[in-house]
């Protein structure tokens, strides 16, 4: 069997009708949006409609999109375009956000606690039982000096759907600006900025097949935030520099595929990830699952195997042709266990057994049947090493 792809929350394959789209803003519709003849503005009327097709999957105003480089610019933009408008005039700010959160969010928050001492604070909420952030949770940590709330929908690691709606109504009544990282439930879990009372959200393209390097900011029109570059009339003045709109476009071509067939699609990888599941929990003993198989979102399985090392055993799937992630993040050549799984109540070895599988478009249940078996045979051979 060919090489089986299970990391589709790292990153997805270019769906080939994205693919076109993009090739064709390459190689034929190549103006820039800012040029005045008919090139430049063949260009501009792409860029427009693909703000469009990004702002209905939300149910927001095209003037309230501005395209960025990727999730990870988009959640910095959210917190340091809020920070920045109250610290630089000596106002304390204080955020609210959870210990589980996307590091752009999470990192830029410690950034600015220590760039800002006395000035900046953060509150890092840790997840119920059921790995959830409640309304309550937020509740309780608001003071009179909280500006921004930023709680993701849906977790990259183990796939749990916070209720974001109540949260963004909580925020409104209490005039704070809510923030959601989107990055994992856009076009797969459904999202309406106006009835969710959402402020600003954070979106990606290479989750939803489209290509690397693109994403959005939603950002509400009452809602006020510093620029995120300077130089230029690009994006409202909120983000300088020649837009990518080969990038734009099939991002706005990945969404439109992906919002129109969610119906079809989710239900289907959602079969994909049980199947996954039931095959892999009748094979190996003694497995703790750390995704809500009920409520969560359908693709992602998050597992832990106690007795067995994470890194070992995506190494081993790697050469049998099976790619996951694991549950342990490799920085400076230290494996430190993954801060969500540490979050929702794992051991640090636990968190370092753990493997998350991520089940996307491109996969068959004829892949789905033989990840399961590899998984099996590997986590048995990899425990009889350890006895």
């Amino acid at each position: 069997m060919d090489r089986i792809y299970l990391d589709n929350s790292a990153t997805t394959r270019v769906d080939k009708r994205v693919a076109d789209t993009v090739y064709e803003y390459m190689t034929e519709k190549y103006g820039n949006p800012s040029s005045a003849h008919s090139f430049g503005q063949e260009a501009k009327y792409a860029l427009d409609d693909a703000r469009e097709k990004i702002a209905k999957v939300i149910n927001a105003s095209v003037n309230e999109i501005y395209f960025t480089s990727g999730g990870t610019e988009a959640d910095n933009w959210a917190v340091k375009g809020l920070a920045d408008m109250f610290v630089n005039h000596g106002h304390p700010v204080h955020i609210i956000t959870s210990e589980y959160e996307h590091s752009a969010v999470y990192a830029m928050c410690k950034h600015y606690t220590k760039l800002f001492p006395g000035l900046f604070s953060a509150t890092f909420l840790n997840p119920d039982s059921n790995g959830s952030i409640s309304v309550a949770m937020v509740e309780d940590a608001i003071t009179e000096n909280t500006k921004l709330v930023s709680v993701m929908h849906v977790n990259n690691e183990i796939g749990i759907i916070n209720d974001i709606s109540v949260i963004g109504k909580l925020c409104r009544t209490k005039n704070i600006i809510f923030h959601t990282d989107a990055v994992q439930s856009f076009t797969k879990v459904p999202i309406d900025v106006k009835a969710m009372n959402i402020d600003i959200l954070s979106a990606s393209s290479h989750k939803i097949y489209g290509p690397k390097g693109v994403g959005m900011l939603y950002l509400r029109k009452k809602v006020a935030l510093l620029p995120n570059q300077y130089g230029g009339h690009q994006e409202s003045n909120m983000r300088t520099g020649t837009e990518n709109l080969p990038g734009i476009a099939g991002f706005a071509k990945a969404a439109e595929i992906s919002f129109n067939e969610i119906n079809e699609e989710i239900p289907r990888i959602t079969e994909l990830r049980n199947k996954l599941y039931e095959l892999i929990s009748a094979g190996v003993d003694n497995i703790i699952v750390n995704s809500d198989l009920e409520n969560g979102y359908g693709g992602i399985l998050n597992i832990t195997f106690p007795g067995v090392e994470g890194e070992a055993l995506l190494l081993s799937l790697d050469l049998e042709g099976i790619a996951v992630s694991t549950g342990s993040a490799c920085s400076t050549g230290q494996i430190t266990p993954s801060r969500v799984l540490l979050a929702i109540g794992r051991t640090p070895e636990e968190a370092q057994s753990s493997i998350r599988f991520s089940v996307g478009r491109f996969n068959t249940p004829e892949e789905i049947e033989f990840a399961a078996q590899k998984v099996i045979e590997n986590v048995k051979r990899l425990r009889e090493m350890m006895n």
